[in-house]
């Protein structure tokens, strides 16, 4: 192991976390101070990827903005806790000297790397928020946050079993295969999962919801928002007396969450 004294402060956790995380996959391996590893990880996926959807939520507003902080921590841990089960049982069979508590140590840490990023976008999310961008924007600009923020915590992930393989030998190298299906796994979860949760940004021209009722699926959603952005679509307030009516998407039902086809198809209140 690295001269280095263990990681024993949150400060030093996220230090190894953005610039050596070697260390900090060779002190799990170890099994040092796995439990405080622990506890700092969860601090940092519900404080940081909170802060992101608190202010992802903020285009809807305060009860918006506060549904959309809780969802999304509560996201990842309801990923973590469909998917790893299988995860951890598979790595066991095809030869992993890792225990349980090390493995659980080593996706935290991926999901709190991923939390980070997803806190140092918050900047490029508020300016558009303040700036009055587009409301398909919005939503497609944090999509794409959340994608790359995920990628780069799982290829974090898979460095790091990386490095144990090479300079510890109690992971088998054919086990970073199941890595990467596991990866593409818990990132159809983790997309199901989301579309269940919405909304998260919110609708503005919609009383406040905790969880909507929609169609359809995240990828049509997409599309749809794709399209209303490149038209030139934006949600505007819309008059009194009025509801938003913005017509599907060549038959489809569904908009990106919580759009205004959604409202168009919902029950008009007298």
């Amino acid at each position: 192991m690295a001269t280095d004294p263990p990681i024993t402060s949150y400060s030093e956790f996220l230090k190894a976390l953005l610039s050596d995380r070697e260390r900090f996959f060779e002190e799990v391996v170890e099994g040092v101070a796995l439990r405080s590893k622990l506890r700092y990880a969860v601090v940092t996926i519900i404080a940081l990827s909170g802060f992101f959807g608190l202010v992802a939520g903020a285009y809807s507003g305060p009860a918006q903005a506060v549904s959309a902080g809780v969802k999304l921590p509560f996201l990842f841990f309801a990923t973590f806790t469909v998917c790893f089960p299988a995860f951890f049982v598979v790595q066991v069979l095809v030869g992993s000297r890792l225990r349980l508590l090390q493995v659980v140590v080593l996706v935290f840490g991926a999901l709190a790397l991923t939390s980070v990023l997803l806190a140092a976008f918050v900047p490029v999310t508020a300016f558009f928020l303040i700036s009055g961008a587009n409301y398909y924007f919005q939503h497609l600009l944090n999509i794409a946050i959340a994608g790359v923020a995920g990628v780069f915590g799982m290829y974090a992930l898979h460095e790091g079993l990386g490095v144990v393989c090479e300079k510890r030998g109690v992971y088998p190298r054919k086990a970073l295969t199941i890595m990467r299906a596991w990866a593409l796994l818990f990132a159809f979860v983790g997309i199901q999962l989301a579309w269940s949760l919405r909304p998260f940004l919110g609708d503005r021209n919609e009383p406040f919801q905790v969880f909507g009722t929609y169609q359809g699926n995240f990828y049509a959603a997409i599309i749809y928002a794709v399209n209303k952005l490149m038209s030139g679509d934006e949600k505007a307030a819309p008059s009194p007396g009025k509801r938003d009516t913005v017509p599907r998407f060549r038959g489809l039902s569904i908009p990106p969450f919580d759009t205004a086809a959604d409202s168009a198809h919902r029950p008009r209140r007298p």
